[in-house]
This record gives C-alpha cells, sequence and structure tokens, in this order.
C-alpha cells in the first residue's frame, strides 16, 4: 500500500498512513520517504531520531521551543498513545487550537507536527514505544509549555477511558502556564 496523506483542520498538521508490505514474512512499514513527503508540502530536513518508552500514564507536554521550532514526526511503535498538538503560530487562524489524535501500534498512523506548535501526550497502556523524527535542533534554554489540563483548551484526554487516575509528570510539567498566560507573557494581550 502507497502512502496516503490526510490533512486536519489545522494547516500543515497531517495524518500520514506509512507504506506497507504484507507478505508471508510479515510486514514492512516506511514511515518517510523524503520525495513523497515533499509532494505533500512537507519539505523540512529531519535532523534528530529518538524513541521513548512511557508506563500507562506518563504524560509529557504541552512543550513548545521558541527558538529553531522543531517540525515532528510520531509513530508508535507498541502500545496507545494520545497526541496532541496546540498552534502557536502567531499569524496561523487556527492560533490556539489543538488536533488530538490516538495513535497506536496496529493502526500504523504517524502524526505530522509542523513547526510552532506545543506537543505533548500521554502513553494509555504500559511499555508503550512510539518513534519521533525532528527537524532543527533541541535548544533547552528556549524551551516553555502550556499546561496540559488546561480549562481553556478544554483537551479530552482519555484517562477515564483508559482507567487512568493519576497522570504521572515532572513538576515543572505540572505548573506550565495557560494558554492565556503564555499569549499575555508573549504578545501582552489577552488570548480570546
Amino acid at each position: 500500500m502507497p502512502f496516503i496523506f490526510h490533512n486536519t483542520e489545522i494547516e500543515g498538521l497531517q495524518i500520514i498512513e506509512p507504506h506497507t508490505y504484507p507478505d508471508e514474512r510479515g510486514l514492512y512499514k516506511k514511515y518517510y520517504e523524503e520525495t513523497v513527503y515533499a509532494v505533500h508540502g512537507i519539505t523540512c530536513a529531519f535532523s534528530e531520531s529518538s524513541d521513548i518508552r512511557s508506563r500507562k500514564g506518563a504524560l509529557r507536554g504541552l512543550h513548545y521551543q521558541t527558538l529553531n521550532s522543531q517540525a515532528k514526526l510520531i509513530h508508535v511503535i507498541l502500545g496507545v498513545l494520545f497526541d496532541v498538538a496546540v498552534d502557536l503560530r502567531r499569524d496561523s487562524i487556527t492560533f490556539g487550537r489543538y488536533h488530538a489524535e490516538l495513535l497506536t501500534a496496529d493502526e500504523n498512523k504517524a502524526i505530522f507536527i509542523p513547526e510552532g506548535f506545543a506537543h505533548g501526550f500521554i502513553a494509555l497502556t504500559d511499555d508503550t514505544v512510539f518513534s519521533y523524527q525532528c527537524s532543527g535542533r533541541y535548544v533547552p534554554s528556549a524551551c516553555g509549555g502550556i499546561i496540559w489540563n488546561d480549562p481553556d483548551l478544554n483537551i479530552p484526554w482519555p484517562l477515564k477511558e483508559y482507567g487512568i487516575e493519576e497522570v504521572t509528570a515532572t513538576e515543572k510539567d505540572k505548573n506550565w502556564p495557560t494558554i492565556k498566560e503564555y499569549v499575555r507573557l508573549v504578545n501582552g494581550e489577552d488570548y480570546k
């Protein structure tokens, strides 16, 4: 099966079904091919590749980087992940809106998040493993975040559906500012 690209309600953010080739030996999956991605408007150069393994209920985010913002290509290898991207591009008509996607190892889909987004996720099963590629360079001093359970964003984290009674997160991730506070800090104006 060839790559299939699906646009979302947020410009540039795409859901991608990888190229797959099943046969009697098993399944081959290709998540990235530069020329195919370029046809669909994804031309960033991926410069970092990482894997994360998380236990059920582990949450990271919503993180962003103000200098050398990074695009991300994410897919799950094992388990189930709830992935969220919040549009922080100042000139975007969807500024402050989010896209949430349930990613599972069985569904073989990936999400492409362009530069200029806050990103976060929670593992919904034990030993969830996912892989992501990033453009640019990670700059710790330029990193910030928005609180994951911001009432104005009202992201429907599926905690009850997966039997998660308590989220495991760093103190930093539990105490990021809200989207309103972020807008005041960055623009000196109120979020609408």
